[in-house]
């Protein structure tokens, strides 16, 4: 069997690895010999193993396997072993094919079209992403065109996982959070926790939450790297997930067009499949022809160096 195709992009100090094949996934990003994300040994076995992949449909979880739109319900299958959910679509899920490439910049396509009685997405899409490594750090791009004859709900994001030590704080703008339930769903809003705005202690948190109103700039500390990142997000990622398993050498911060189960809420609340954007949910509905698109930044520093948030 050939081993993955990874493609390498290299810019001054900083490299990124990636697979198309295993999901458009980022497999490394290091800077000046530091990895910015959590490093992968060779290519993992399944994408969600890797330091980051894109969340496309949709992204977290869909409520009882069902998705609810254009007044049909349809089903849509499990996506990862340990979760009884459809989680984070299916661009990751997925190969992506090699559009262009060469030593600071890459682009990636990938088509979708259902199949079958129970097909994984009942809307077919085609996606682009673009990754580019310059000065100014690690640029990602991510786009969703409607290849079908009907609306459909669109979503975007990215779950990109980063190193988790001792000393390791976050900061996020954030307006109010959501509460889930035990199947992870959202339940209630809460405030924000009053450190998140100023860099709060990782360790003291275990969050797998989705926070509103992403003013599109959050980042990572690494005191004892003399290391930072900071992200920054296009408008369309409205929302945030905020990820820190307790007793896990890594955490995550997600941007994302949309909160949870977010189709089905749309739904619930009355709407029809009219193409356009749902701000309380994030919803975006696609014309045939029509993208979603957005676009993140990861800028690593010193700490020195990081700025004011």
């Amino acid at each position: 069997m050939n081993a993955p195709t990874v493609l390498r992009l290299d810019h001054g100090d900083a490299y990124v690895e990636i697979c198309p094949g295993l999901g458009g996934t980022i497999l490394n990003y290091s800077w000046r010999g530091q990895p910015i994300l959590r490093p992968s040994d060779g290519v993992p076995a399944i994408a969600r193993l890797a330091a980051c992949y894109p969340l496309l449909p949709f992204s977290n979880r869909i409520a009882g396997g069902r998705l609810a739109f254009d007044g049909r319900t349809h089903a849509i299958p499990r996506t990862v072993d340990y979760a009884p959910l459809p989680m984070h679509g299916l661009a990751w899920q997925r190969p992506w094919r090699v559009q262009a490439c060469d030593t600071g910049r890459a682009t990636l396509t990938q088509d979708y079209a259902p199949d079958g009685a129970t097909p994984a997405w009942p809307f077919p899409y085609a996606a682009t992403q673009t990754f580019l490594l310059d000065d100014a750090g690690l640029h990602l791009t991510l786009s969703l065109r409607n290849t079908g004859t009907g609306p459909q709900p669109a979503g975007l994001g990215w779950h990109p996982y980063f190193p988790r030590t001792p000393a390791t704080r976050i900061w996020a703008r954030t307006g109010d959070m959501w509460v889930n339930d035990d199947a992870n769903l959202p339940v209630r809003r809460e405030p924000a926790p009053a450190g998140l705005a100023s860099g709060m202690l990782a360790a003291d948190t275990g969050y797998d939450n989705v926070f509103r109103d992403f003013g599109g700039h959050a980042g990572v500390a690494w005191p004892e790297r003399d290391l930072a990142v900071t992200l920054h997000a296009d408008a369309v990622f409205s929302h945030v997930v905020i990820f820190t398993p307790r007793d896990k050498p890594h955490l995550a911060i997600e941007p994302v067009s949309h909160m949870t189960d977010a189709f089905n809420r749309h739904a619930a609340a009355g709407h029809r499949a009219t193409p356009g954007l749902d701000t309380e949910t994030g919803t975006a509905i696609l014309a045939p022809g029509q993208s979603l698109a957005g676009g993140i930044s990861l800028r690593p520093s010193t700490l020195r160096d990081a700025g004011p948030r």
